[in-house]
């Protein structure tokens, strides 16, 4: 009898692990997700059986699908769904009563006839790539108007909001929201709307730094969804300014998946910000007599908002200021204005007229990486619209200005089409192409193009120019770009932004199609491919360029979001290379400050201090320049390693004779 007992046990305890492989019946938390308040199905984007009431994604009807838009943190093969009809559903077998919720097995991509609402549903669960998700919720009533009509009912509209950052790794963080708004030009008239985002507290998304204050970028007509990315990155890393930094999220509105969005440092100062260093209230030192200058950061701005503090200059560019921000009214407006205009005037004053001094008034080096990046992307607005300027004092004390942040490039990249009158009056007929000049030629909205005038007569930027590109940008998306797997730096290899917009952008374009009309954006369809090789000497430095354009198109397909990432790929590459046949004329390398073997540390000497050197870069505590490694590998092996270290040594012991 016990046997047969122990038998019978067994069969169950078995049949039970079966069924369990299958789907798991076990309720989960009972707390309703907080954006539950109209019926539906609910998925839980957190760990599974977690007490959160944030990160919930309501089901989304496309073409009589529902889907399930889910971050990459949620599970990938079961799921949490609560259920907010009054009546029980049933999701692949498993039953998840009213107002509970259930775990519930599930295969990406896979289409489930679930039971809901009294009807058979079409459902799909789809799992992002992109490195994190944000979730905003408000369930109150804005006028009639749920969150998201209100929000985009009028971008003067701001609310506050509870809600949850989520990385990839699902880590969790749910610092309520002071205030988000909306943001945007061309952009708020699109259906995908950007926004502005400001938290109580610091918060991180992924690895980027602390900050409260942030943009939700759209990236609505920029099918490829990496342009702004690219160019912030790329900017970054050669050094701009206080170039944003940013990742790609998932963005939801009170559950409702609102698409793949950039977000990324708002262009503000203050602590936790994007520019911390920079007071917004150094003005009041200068109108107090404390000091005769203060730090202000101003924009170039085609198009202001009523309210905004603005300052016209004298050569009829419309200033925007970002910080001070003062209102009409305030005693100290006319001030502050008079002196910003006449920083701004002198300054371009010495920038036009050739001045000796011109890097005294402006960071030339800085105005040279940011031209560089307008002309790379051949960005509509370069110079006219969306750019920045930072006055404050450099490492010695004396004040100058700095072309930074960067900002605005989804119109770049082979990505316009430019307006045709403005086009035929600029003499410009390859603007889609990657091959000829943009920037130095396109107008001004309001007075001169900052950029164009720059570029036609300050010496110093032309001199900076190339130098800036072959010896920054050039080793950037050469070593970088396009490198594989490469994330330890500012800019990543583009395998990597691939593979983080790869599933995000089938869930993207099902929430919203891809755009098919023209709105600015050129045929991705043929592109005859530029390329370059590098001639290098023997200190790591280019001084030839070999270029070749192909005599055939490479063809991509339409409306597809991996052949628009590859067009615009190819298309950057190719701009590289043109650009780089065109600056070598006027590059020469400067001489090395030393060349002599061995001398890691470039002192000029061969001493104990260049084995040092060489063992610090081993150990990945500092990095040494090309130069350095080249004069480092004294064994001729094509490597630095202790045994380099080691010959230095014995050079200097008087062991051998020469390096």
């Amino acid at each position: 009898m016990k046997k047969i007992l122990s038998l019978l046990l067994a069969l169950i305890m078995v049949l039970s692990l079966c069924t369990a492989a299958v789907v798991s019946s076990a309720a989960t938390s009972s707390v309703a997700p907080t954006v539950a308040t109209a019926p539906g199905l609910y998925a839980h984007a957190y760990s599974k059986g977690e007490a959160d009431t944030e990160a919930w994604v309501k089901w989304y009807e496309k073409d009589d699908t529902l889907y399930f838009f889910m971050p990459a943190a949620t599970d990938a093969k079961s799921i949490e769904i609560y259920n907010a009809y009054e009546d029980d559903a049933v999701f692949n077998g498993v039953t998840i009563k009213s107002k509970t919720s259930e775990i519930v097995n599930y295969e990406e991509g896979k289409e489930y006839t679930v039971k809901a609402d009294g009807k058979d549903n079409n459902v799909i669960i789809m799992r992002s790539s992109a490195e994190g998700a944000m979730f905003v919720n408000n369930t109150a009533d804005f006028d009639g108007m749920n969150l998201w009509d209100y929000l985009t009912d009028d971008k003067s509209n701001d609310a506050k909001a509870t809600g949850a950052i989520l990385d990839d790794k699902g880590n969790i963080d749910t610092t309520p929201i002071k205030k988000i708004k909306g943001r945007g030009n061309t952009s708020w008239d699109a259906d995908k709307k950007g926004f502005n985002v400001t938290y109580d507290e610091a918060v991180c998304f992924g690895t980027m730094q602390k900050c409260k204050k942030f943009s939700l970028i759209s990236n609505f007509q920029d099918a490829s969804l990496n342009r702004n990315r690219l160019l912030y990155d790329l900017a970054d890393e050669v050094g701009v300014p206080y170039a944003s930094d940013s990742r790609f999220v998932e963005f939801y509105v009170n559950g409702e998946y609102l698409g793949n969005y950039q977000v990324c440092e708002k262009v503000d100062v203050g602590k936790n910000t994007l520019m911390p260093d920079i007071d917004d209230e150094d003005y009041l030192n200068y109108v107090d007599g404390t000091q005769t200058n203060f730090e202000f950061v101003c924009e170039i701005d085609a198009g202001p908002d009523e309210d905004d503090f603005t300052v016209k200059a004298g050569n009829g560019n419309n200033l925007t200021m970002k910080a001070p921000e003062l209102e009409k009214g305030d005693v100290n407006y006319s001030k502050v204005q008079k002196f910003i205009k006449s920083k701004y005037d002198l300054m371009y004053k010495r920038l036009t007229e050739n001045h000796e001094l011109v890097d005294a008034y402006i960071d030339i080096e800085s105005l040279a990486q940011v031209y560089i990046i307008n002309e790379l992307g051949k960005n509509w607005d370069s110079g006219a619209g969306s750019f920045f300027f930072v006055y404050k004092p450099d490492e010695d004390g004396k004040y100058k200005f700095y072309a930074s942040p960067v900002w605005d490039y989804d119109n770049s990249l082979g990505n316009a089409q430019g307006v045709e009158g403005d086009l035929d009056r600029l003499g410009i007929d390859d603007y889609e192409e990657p091959t000829g000049w943009f920037s130095k030629y396109k107008n001004g909205y309001r007075g001169p193009n900052f950029l164009k005038e720059a570029v036609a007569k300050c010496d110093a930027l032309n001199e900076m120019i190339p130098k800036v590109w072959f010896e920054q940008f050039v080793p950037a998306i050469e070593n970088r770009l396009n490198g594989t797997g490469l994330t330890d730096t500012e800019l990543y290899s583009s395998d990597v932004y691939y593979n983080y917009l790869d599933k995000s952008a089938d869930m993207n374009f099902i929430r919203w199609d891809i755009i098919q009309e023209p709105q600015w954006i050129a045929d991705h369809t043929m592109l005859k491919q530029c390329h370059a090789t590098y001639e290098y000497n023997r200190y790591g430095q280019i001084v030839g360029v070999n270029y070749s354009q192909d005599s055939n198109y490479t063809f991509y397909d339409e409306y597809v979001f991996d052949a628009e990432y590859q067009y615009m790929i190819d298309w950057t590459n190719s701009r590289v290379a043109w650009m780089s046949s065109q600056y070598i004329k006027d590059y020469t390398p400067e001489t090395p400050v030393s060349d002599l073997r061995g001398d890691a540390d470039l002192d000029g000497v061969v001493s104990v201090m260049d084995a040092t050197e060489i063992q610090l870069d081993l150990a990945d505590l500092i990095e040494m320049s090309d130069l350095a490694l080249t004069l480092s590998d004294v064994d001729d092996d094509s490597q630095v390693s202790v045994m380099d270290a080691t010959e230095i040594q014995l050079f200097i012991a008087q062991k051998i004779e020469e390096l």
